[in-house]
């Protein structure tokens, strides 16, 4: 959490406090917060993690704090997902999710009160609710914007359906949490692109040397060390 108004590099960049699950600090699992919101008067803050679950903190904790509720069901790996609150207290949190279907969770009691089919294609990733409707915009990979408000006085669940798509959900983040490769940390990432760019340069170098000195034959042309070092700028 940042304080735009105490913004500066003296002071840790203006880090107010930082949240963070406590089973997340400093473990071999390695997540990214790919969305994070405030509720309707800024007193919770929702994050939603890479492969992982939906935790809500209570943003008038010291920094540090655990978080308070956490919400589990769905999956966030293929692509960038995002999180919000629902209701005009946000007496809700709803997310979608790798199997294309929209999750509403009860704030307090962390059930899951509403599962819709939100995306052919598969993935929903972005959610947005009215500010005083009932209404929710919610985007996937499908080629459209999906606008839904509720039509009956109690959602029509398929209990059996939510239970196996939330078993298939957690059995595929185990599976893949098993088998995927240690990811490739800053500093090497940056070390194999600056080799490959050394490469590339050394190579234009070469070649047009070589370019140079047939051209100097043939012609029976003298041509200059400056001259051939400004072919090289141009090309590399």
């Amino acid at each position: 959490v940042y304080d735009k108004r105490k913004i500066s590099e003296q002071t840790d960049g203006g880090v107010f406090k930082k949240l963070c699950p406590d089973h997340l600090l400093g473990g071999d699992l390695k997540t990214n917060v790919t969305c994070a919101c405030y509720n309707y008067n800024g007193s919770e803050i929702l994050g939603t993690y890479n492969d992982e679950d939906i935790y809500l903190f209570d943003n008038t904790m010291s920094d540090g704090a655990n978080y308070v509720h956490k919400y589990e069901g769905h999956r966030n790996s293929s692509t960038v997902k995002g999180v919000n609150f629902y209701g005009p207290k946000s007496e809700f949190v709803i997310s979608g999710s790798d199997c294309g279907h929209v999750y509403f969770w009860d704030k307090e009691t962390e059930a899951i009160i509403n599962f819709q089919d939100g995306d052919d294609t598969g993935v929903i990733n972005a959610l947005e609710p009215h500010p005083t409707l009932p209404v929710l915009a919610t985007s996937g990979l499908d080629h459209d914007v999906k606008l839904w408000m509720p039509m009956l006085p109690e959602p029509n669940i398929n209990w059996d359906t939510l239970k196996k798509v939330m078993k298939k959900n957690q059995v595929e983040r185990n599976l893949e949490r098993c088998t995927s490769e240690p990811e490739i940390g800053g500093q090497m990432l940056w070390f194999i692109m600056n080799h490959f760019r050394n490469n590339a340069r050394r190579r234009m170098r070469e070649e047009g040397q070589e370019l140079s000195s047939s051209d100097d034959e043939e012609n029976n042309s003298n041509s200059d060390d400056s001259e051939t070092n400004q072919m090289q700028c141009v090309q590399s």
